[in-house]
């Protein structure tokens, strides 16, 4: 009789990376809805609240003073200014979700990510892109929660963080949803694979 055999594997982050509108919020939630492995970052946010979104689920809404004040106490493990407002992810929460035993997805832009690269984190990097530029632009204006000038900010900053998406490791095209969320698990579980991330393997294997 074979015996299978299950090392302990070290989670990891999962950071979504995507212009506004690009999907990464909508992937991220998927997720989280699909499995109990993952565990999701509430980033903090200056920014006004949309319709629809609420405090503490979709972010931890809060004023300058109290951002300013988090930050200088060394709670953000990132932080980013993004069309005038502050957004960051809180290095306590990530800590302890990963000590539980789960990946952290992290929906964040550019800016975060690379900040998050640059410290010793194992982290896997996915950049979320829709067809093409002219999508990207629709799906903003049927969002409805900007004018027209705000979009046209929107896209000239999406042009620019394509400038660097050679950066991160991997590219899913978010043409259809389902299909986007589908590759991203792909992405997750070859890496939960690599040989690199599993303990004392063979000490294990000739134990059995």
């Amino acid at each position: 009789m074979i015996k299978l055999l299950h090392y302990t594997t070290d989670r990891f982050l999962v950071i979504l990376i995507s212009p506004s509108a690009g999907g990464k919020s909508s992937i991220a939630r998927k997720l989280l809805a699909d499995s109990e492995k993952y565990s999701y970052s509430v980033s903090y946010t200056t920014r006004p609240v949309r319709k629809d979104e609420k405090n503490g689920i979709h972010y931890h809404f809060v004023d300058k003073s109290t951002f300013s004040r988090l930050a200088s106490t060394g709670e953000f493990l990132e932080q980013a200014q993004v069309h005038g407002h502050q957004y960051a992810t809180s290095r306590q929460v990530v800590c302890e979700a990963l000590q539980k035993g789960r990946h952290v997805v992290l929906d964040i832009d550019v800016q975060g990510a690379l900040q998050i690269m640059s410290q010793d984190i194992d982290a896997v990097t996915i950049f979320i892109l829709p067809p093409s530029m002219q999508i990207l632009r629709e799906r903003l204006q049927d969002r409805g929660s900007d004018d027209q000038d705000v979009i046209r900010i929107r896209m000239k900053t999406a042009q620019r963080e394509l400038e660097l998406i050679e950066k991160f490791q991997y590219l899913v095209i978010n043409d259809d949803l389902e299909q986007a969320v589908l590759d991203v698990k792909k992405i997750i579980s070859a890496e939960e694979m690599k040989i690199s991330r599993f303990k004392n393997i063979k000490d294990n294997f000739l134990e059995v």
